[in-house]
């Protein structure tokens, strides 16, 4: 049995790997004693009985942790198992069908202390789901709802389902561009902090176009993953349906890569968010003097984060009345502190419980 002090070194040494780091940020033994201590009140709390009132109370991990996670991109992966390594649980990987490479190659670079409390499955038995205290779920609303159903009532569930970002920006199209193009392009969209649209205030067809400008530069720095014949597809039918619309009138209007399909930024003034096919598509579209969920449309009920330029506590506070759960700088939003609430939730609080004395 390891200490949290133990698993902290263990953990952030693991994270100094770059097949492991590109995907968990730079995590340090300090970031997790600090990250501990800010959501169980010490970073002694799952080791030792601690004043609490009038009480001694201690944390209490989960024996075993059912992660149940995405194709998506390594990331949730990688930092659902860390903040299960980090209070000492037994954790259980169910990975996608077609695999997770990304995930399970990295796990070479784990210590013993850290990958004997790992076991991954390509499927689940009865005695997988029976065995977890808790069961994390990462997918779409379809896959969350069929996992739901395996749930017992004793067991903690913690669900992330289909999630969508956007951008948001005030001023200074030049630099916005250039942030938003990397929170576009990272991981060619396939995460639930990828950027979808961005609502741009002024002239937002001016924006559009800066963007495309720097779309094209951070692809040529970054090139885009090789796509498959249906996302391939899929590109061109929005291209073609997207000129066609932009042949009848001024609401939309196209700006796409040369000879290839790296990237597409479609001009849409229609203020409804909707999804793109992912890939390096994006909106933009105009900034409405009232940005709310009536105007945004269905999407709006999943939002996860918004990213904003210029990043202004003001600017920030002025969205707090949309569904999302984190306002970030344009230009970050695909690297969330370690100290995010991930959809909400304590990522770390949510898990343990409690034992008092007193």
């Amino acid at each position: 049995m390891t200490t949290t002090q133990e698993r902290i070194q263990l953990i952030a040494e693991t994270c100094s790997h770059d097949e492991i780091q590109q995907w968990t940020g730079d995590i340090t033994a300090h970031d997790l004693h600090a990250w501990v201590t800010n959501e169980l009140g010490s970073n002694m709390a799952l080791d030792a009985f601690l004043a609490h009132g009038p009480l001694q109370s201690k944390a209490i991990a989960p024996a075993c942790i059912l992660h149940i996670v995405s194709g998506n991109t390594a990331h949730a992966a990688f930092q659902s198992i860390i903040r299960g390594l980090l209070i000492g649980s037994h954790n259980v990987v169910k990975i996608p069908s077609a695999g997770l490479a990304e995930f399970t190659d990295a796990l070479e670079h784990f210590p013993d202390a850290l990958r004997e409390l790992i076991e991954i499955r390509s499927s689940l038995e009865q005695q997988d789901w029976s065995r977890a205290d808790v069961i994390i779920a990462i997918g779409s609303d379809e896959s969350i709802a069929a996992i739901h159903q395996h749930v017992k009532p004793q067991q903690l569930f913690i669900p992330h389902s289909h999630k969508v970002s956007i951008g948001i920006v005030y001023d200074d199209f030049e630099a916005a561009a250039i942030h938003a193009a990397r929170d576009v392009s990272l991981y060619n969209q396939r995460g639930c902090l990828s950027l979808h649209a961005i609502y741009a205030a002024g002239d937002s067809e001016r924006f559009a176009d800066l963007l495309a400008i720097e779309m094209e530069k951070f692809s040529q720095s970054n090139p885009a993953d090789t796509l498959t014949a249906s996302e391939a597809g899929t590109i061109r039918n929005l291209r073609e349906s997207t000129r066609f619309c932009s042949s009848n009138g001024p609401e939309v209007k196209l700006w796409e890569s040369s000879d290839n399909l790296n990237w597409t930024v479609i001009h849409d003034s229609s203020a409804i968010l909707k999804l793109s096919c992912l890939n390096r598509c994006v909106y933009v579209k105009p900034l409405p003097s009232e940005l709310d969920t009536a105007i945004l449309g269905p999407e709006a009920d999943h939002l996860s984060t918004i990213a904003i330029h210029p990043f202004t506590q003001e600017n920030a506070v002025s969205l707090e009345h949309l569904p999302a759960h984190r306002i970030c700088p344009l230009g970050q939003s695909q690297q969330p502190s370690l100290f995010w609430h991930h959809d909400g939730f304590a990522p770390l609080a949510s898990l343990v419980k409690w034992k008092d004395i007193g």
